[in-house]
């Protein structure tokens, strides 16, 4: 007979000093906001500073976002439902995908913001393809995936919330939604850039502290596996074949599924527009700064998250599968509630608070990204002549829209498994942007024309393949796949196949 621990049940002490943890980051962050409010009081300013911020605090806010509620959270939701396997989409390839982004994106997009002042990642499009079209269609693109995205970091915070009070969130997270706006639209891109830089070292902080807690408590690796065997042994398996080989279950029960984990990491965070936008304000990296960004992104994305996805199996032995049966959260639950009985009260303070700022981090990165698109990359695009100081305002308007719409949302039907559910804007993002940004810096020969047709392949891939992985026509890692190589396919031949740049303006572009 297995003894499990029961479930956590509410306890007003924790939900108050939960409360003051998340409280005090939040108004750390405002206050940051307001400090930078002077470096973003015209419309250029407010969207990518003025290319002064250095590596650390670069290091941390990139780290910041593409982490998000996926990897505080999401990532143990994955272990603890199908054990080891989960694994590989929970936690071995993350390190693996950020680091191709600061090595190959990172210079080219500081380079295109200092030299060209591109102020957004479609402005660097437009730059680099010479096309109104590609800033215009990239800009609703990433405004439509980040939307799902954002869904995903509103459910973080109102798991971690349920969690320690068994309340609605509704409260708790309209009120992070309107500091979130309150510190953006004061501080701009400045203030974001800073907060995400704490909240980035917040978050590392907490999920290494209940990773080593955590493996503590459970009695070390072999009283893990032992305590996971007695429920079910193919929890140690790390391809669970017993799964379907079609639908999101592929990613855990196939070759193929697993080895498209992999390509999912790289390419979203490479790829991933909300990543790449933190090298706007960044100013010109020494190999100094470049090492301590790298050592700063490690710290961050490495090992914590390594060992906060083994939470959930460490979780799965804790608790058993109850979790899975409390709705609408699951396995999403199943971290917070192993920091309340593992850590006790300093524990769940500080986890609470660290996936709060996953949440929040990630979230104002998109927000500011995509009102950006629509001011910069639609409104200007086609409208020059429009007043910059209504176009400032319009962006402040904005955020706070994209604030809302992803909160109405999570509380209308939230999603059931949170990583899952933000693999598929991972699969659409990082597949297109992949090749029209990262790529398109190294190759010469790309067009308008192959970057116009990777994305309009992209999403109408990602839309349909996504319907029949749903129905159990097709496993998550082939859509990666069918997503990724079509996105390829388009964008080199199509480019082949029409006229490049001139030599001058190549020479421009890629002179070093």
């Amino acid at each position: 007979m297995n003894n499990f621990y029961p479930i956590p049940q509410p306890d007003l002490s924790y939900t108050i000093t939960s409360a003051i943890g998340i409280g005090v980051m939040l108004l750390i962050c405002t206050l940051l906001g307001f400090l930078s409010r002077k470096k973003s009081v015209t419309f250029e300013t407010f969207l990518s500073g003025h290319q002064d911020i250095g590596p650390v605090i670069t290091g941390l806010a990139l780290a910041a976002t593409w982490l998000s509620g996926w990897a505080t959270l999401g990532m143990m939701g994955v272990t603890y439902a199908v054990g080891w396997s989960g694994m590989w989409f929970a936690g071995i390839w993350t390190i693996v995908g950020i680091m191709p982004c600061l090595f190959f994106t990172g210079e080219k997009m500081q380079k295109y913001a200092e030299k060209f002042g591109a102020k957004t990642v479609p402005d660097v499009l437009r730059i680099r393809f010479d096309s109104k079209i590609v800033q215009f269609l990239s800009a609703l693109i990433m405004i439509f995936f980040m939307t799902l995205y954002a869904v995903g970091q509103f459910k973080a915070g109102a798991t971690i919330w349920y969690a320690v009070t068994g309340l609605p969130a509704l409260w708790c997270l309209l009120l992070s939604g309107i500091i979130v706006f309150i510190y953006m639209i004061v501080g701009g891109y400045t203030g974001t850039q800073w907060s995400l830089a704490l909240q980035g070292a917040l978050l590392g902080i907490a999920c290494f502290v209940l990773g080593i807690v955590s493996i503590f408590f459970v009695g070390g690796p072999s009283e893990l596996n032992a305590k996971l065997s007695t429920q079910d042994i193919k929890l140690l398996d790390l391809i669970r074949r017993d799964l379907p080989a079609v639908g999101n279950t592929q990613l855990f029960s196939s070759p193929v599924g697993i080895i498209a984990t992999f390509f999912i990491f790289l390419t979203m965070a490479t790829g991933f527009p909300h990543n790449v936008a933190r090298f706007l304000g960044m100013k010109k990296l020494t190999k100094k700064d470049f090492s301590l960004i790298t050592l700063m992104v490690f710290l961050v994305a490495g090992p914590p998250i390594f060992l906060n996805a083994i939470t959930g199996l460490i979780s799965r032995a804790t608790f058993g599968p109850e979790i899975l049966n409390i709705q609408p959260w699951k396995g999403d639950l199943a971290a917070p509630y192993l920091a309340i009985v593992a850590g006790g009260k300093p524990l769940t303070v500080l986890y609470t608070t660290g996936v709060f700022a996953a949440a929040l981090s990630t979230l104002s990165a998109m927000v500011m990204v995509m009102a950006g698109n629509v001011t910069k990359d639609i409104i200007y695009t086609f409208k020059p002549n429009i007043s910059k100081n209504l176009l400032l305002k319009l962006t402040k308007v904005f955020i706070g829209i994209f604030l809302l719409i992803p909160f109405y949302w999570t509380f209308k039907k939230p999603p059931a498994l949170l990583a899952v559910f933000m693999g598929y804007a991972s699969i659409g993002l990082g597949s297109i942007f992949i090749f029209c940004t990262a790529v398109s810096f190294y190759w010469k020969r790309a067009t308008s024309t192959g970057a116009i047709l990777c994305m309009l392949y992209g999403v109408i891939a990602t839309l349909i393949g996504s319907i029949f992985v749903f129905k159990q026509k097709l496993g998550m890692g082939t859509l990666e796949f069918i997503v990724l190589i079509g996105c390829g396919i388009f964008y080199f031949v199509g480019s082949l196949l029409t006229k490049p740049l001139s030599e001058e303006k190549l020479k421009q572009l890629f002179e070093k």
